[in-house]
């Protein structure tokens, strides 16, 4: 909508963590009537853009449309765009307007779903909060030294970044799962090198952080420039003296011509006596010159030619060079040589392909079958780099353990491995997961963690365990303990006491889940105390029986429990019930007074009369 101002604008490149597209922007416009011949419309715009390798084809969004009092009044849910293939670093969505509530005064925007060329699929969540990447720190703002600046912008573009593809603007920093380059492209903490100028974050932000290294590197390009400086003084000066002797020697020549001249001039008149003695033994001499010159000085002279052309890496022209000499001297023996060479010459260039065709012309020479062993070896460590994992793991595994192969094997499954992980197929990450090596597998297992993680707290519980369940680092298991800590404490300010405490003892030592499951017993006891169920109540306070005022509770529950028993004729029960707390004033009382307890427990000896133990009786 370019002749509208908007209404509102979203903050430009909102970001949640594993989420392969940034919003990049988004504006909500009103349409007046008169513009559309009719009713006027409020409009919607998001941009997209693409941060993933692979290129984005379909993209699944919920947007939520709030008005002046920030009150939710109406959702689109399940949009789906279908992207004319967008790759890395790609926008799409600018053109699509969704129509809105006129009443709609803001939106908010939650990615529920990308797919893939092929058959990749990120999936997230409509609870999924995107938040604004902070604004970037200009290198300006942050090296107030202007040399410093400019050495800065020389190291990253010199060694750093490839040849042409990139300059240092920003600060190089690293946000949640993502690390942004000094050219300003936003990268995955799994990428090593920027996919936009090709930099490494950990060169680039060492260089910052250390003025000392900074500051040395100017000085050294400092003394470069004025040795360069005086090299081009000196080069001066030497073409100068160059030119000096030059004339002197121009002039000297002229002199030496002008003499030769004159003797030319005098042995001309000598050479015209001479020329009838000596003509004909010398046209019998050019015959013979002419059919030396044929039958072997220009073979010889085409065969140096195609000599010169291998020495200049003419490789094509010189296998043609010498299969067009038929023969001449080893011409023929050299073509499977010059092949060789040529091989050798793609192989260093990186052009695998065609360096194996060519090693394969002259797999007879030695050492043809180990440069394409290497070759293989070159494409495969290749398609490593350009992180097309699946094709590399198939030709590592293709050499048989040649050079790195297993290691570079282990990395093609961590990588694959994580990238199921980030499509939620954990069963496919778990048969990488099974060909990595100690490390890697550490650091998979912290994915399927903070994806446990994730599904728990969504109340996915069950897809959770089966994330946990292969958790065995001992520095990951605080994190899923942390979770089940949290549900535990939910459980129990819920009144799920039974499933809290059971979960608090799975926990065991963890933080203070002992406390936890003894605070339990305490609520039950105090429940059960309320409802007169005195067995309960007696049962749960024996387990926090050492906590301040739980004894007065105890012995004014068994009171009230053997006056209930008494109430119900089960006077040996009372009894025994009463004797257990025969200080306290009122069971004592009750003992000795109640003409029941003479009547079956006294007179018939079944347990002793307090009244004759002399006992110190308490309130």
């Amino acid at each position: 909508m370019p002749d509208f101002e908007p209404i509102f604008e979203l903050k430009a490149n909102l970001y949640k963590e594993t989420c392969p597209v940034l919003i990049q922007g988004g504006a909500l416009y009103s349409v007046p009537a008169e513009e559309e011949e009719g009713e006027p419309r409020m409009l919607a715009t998001v941009t997209f853009r693409n941060i993933d390798d692979r290129a984005v084809t379909a993209l699944y969004l919920d947007l939520h449309v709030f008005d002046k009092a920030n009150n939710e009044i109406e959702a689109i849910r399940d949009r789906r765009y279908l992207v004319p293939v967008a790759g890395r670093n790609e926008t799409f969505g600018e053109d699509v307007e969704f129509p809105v509530s006129l009443a709609a005064n803001s939106f908010s925007v939650a990615i529920k779903r990308v797919e893939f060329e092929g058959e990749d699929i990120w999936s997230g969540s409509a609870s999924f909060l995107f938040e604004y990447i902070p604004e970037r720190t200009t290198l300006e703002d942050a090296l107030e030294n202007e040399e410093l600046l400019r050495q800065y912008r020389r190291d990253f573009a010199g060694s750093m970044a490839e040849a042409g593809k990139g300059a240092a603007m920003y600060v190089p920093e690293i946000y949640k799962d993502l690390w942004l380059c000094a050219c300003g492209n936003v990268n995955h903490e799994g990428e090593e090198k920027c996919s936009s100028c090709g930099a490494a974050y950990e060169p680039q932000r060492a260089l910052f952080d250390d003025r000392e290294m900074l500051e040395e590197n100017l000085a050294a390009f400092i003394k470069a420039e004025e040795e360069k400086a005086e090299q081009a003084r000196l080069e001066a000066e030497r073409k100068a003296e160059e030119e000096r002797r030059a004339a002197e020697e121009a002039a000297r020549k002229a002199e030496e011509e002008r003499l030769a001249a004159e003797e030319r001039a005098r042995k001309k008149k000598l050479h015209r006596k001479i020329f009838m003695w000596v003509s004909i033994p010398l046209l019998i001499l050019a015959v013979l010159t002419v059919v030396a010159f044929v039958t072997y000085l220009i073979p010889l002279s085409k065969y140096e030619e195609a000599d010169a052309m291998l020495a200049q890496q003419q490789f094509d022209e010189a296998v043609e060079a010498f299969a067009a000499l038929d023969g001449f001297k080893d011409s023929a023996e050299r073509i499977p040589g010059v092949k060789y060479e040529k091989g050798v010459y793609l192989l260093a260039g990186e052009q695998f392909d065609e360096a194996i065709a060519v090693f394969e012309e002259v797999i007879e020479i030695e050492g043809a079958k180990a440069q394409i062993t290497e070759a293989k070896y070159g494409k495969a460590l290749k398609a490593l780099e350009a992180r097309a994992f699946s094709d590399a793991l198939q030709q590592f595994e293709a050499l048989d353990g040649y050079k790195e192969s297993a290691l570079h094997i282990e990395t093609c499954h961590f990588e694959l491995g994580l990238k199921e992980a980030s499509g939620d197929n954990l069963e496919g990450a778990l048969e990488h997961y099974a060909l990595t090596n100690e490390k890697q597998q550490a650091a998979m297992q912290a994915v399927f963690c903070e994806l446990g993680v994730v599904h728990y707290r969504a109340g996915e519980e069950a897809r959770a365990l089966e994330y946990f369940e292969h958790i065995t680092e001992e520095s990951l298991l605080p994190k899923v303990n942390a979770v089940y800590y949290e549900k535990a404490v939910a459980l129990m300010d819920a009144g799920e006491l039974d499933a809290a405490m059971a979960m608090f003892e799975e926990l065991g030592d963890y933080e203070n889940s002992a406390e936890k499951i003894l605070d339990i017993h305490y609520i039950k006891a105090e429940a059960a105390a309320a409802e007169y169920d005195y067995e309960t109540a007696l049962a749960e306070y024996e387990f926090v029986a050492d906590r301040e005022g739980v004894a007065t509770k105890v012995r004014s529950i068994k009171y009230d429990y053997g006056v209930w028993l008494l109430n119900q004729g089960r006077v040996e029960e009372s009894y025994n019930m009463l004797y257990s707390i025969k200080t306290y004033t009122p069971a004592y009382m009750l003992l000795i007074r109640h003409s029941q307890f003479h009547i079956h427990i006294y007179d018939k000896g079944v347990g002793p009369n307090p009244n004759f133990e002399g006992l110190v009786l308490e309130d």
